[in-house]
């Protein structure tokens, strides 16, 4: 999926994590792996399965940096990358357990970032260091 896309679909958007502290209502979340996957689960229920993707950068990344993260993956993570690879159509996927888990341990490991992004109600979850996860919804 590409960018323009997901913002028709209705999500929030931030080229910039500034952006989402200067326009958007938010808070904070420092949680584990488990954790966040919870919560996004959480989220993403309520939403409707549907309305619901992740930005994964992997796939632009230099091949060191790549390695770097296969490394730390079991072998079957490791497969579904590259079932990934295979589908690949920009940066932001539809959210599906698989990618969640993967997203959230790559983040609890400050190995890759990621941003979730849900509709019906918006709210973008920004990944971020130590844990931690800015949740972003337009103003009230």
């Amino acid at each position: 999926m590409q960018i323009e896309t997901l913002k028709q679909a209705g999500a929030i958007y931030l080229e910039q994590i500034q952006e989402g502290f200067d326009q958007c209502d938010w808070v904070e979340f420092i949680l584990d792996a488990g954790e966040a996957v919870d919560k996004l689960s959480a989220e993403w229920e309520a939403c409707g399965k549907e309305n619901a993707w992740a930005d994964f950068y992997y796939f632009t990344l230099p091949d060191e940096a790549k390695e770097k993260i296969r490394e730390s993956l079991t072998e079957e993570e490791n497969r579904y990358l590259k079932e990934l690879e295979a589908e690949e159509d920009g940066i932001i996927f539809p959210l599906e357990e698989r990618l969640l888990r993967l997203l959230a341990k790559l983040n609890e490991t400050e190995m890759l970032f990621s941003t979730f992004y849900f509709t019906n109600p918006a709210s973008t979850w920004w990944g971020n260091y130590r844990k931690n996860y800015v949740v972003f919804r337009e103003k009230k």
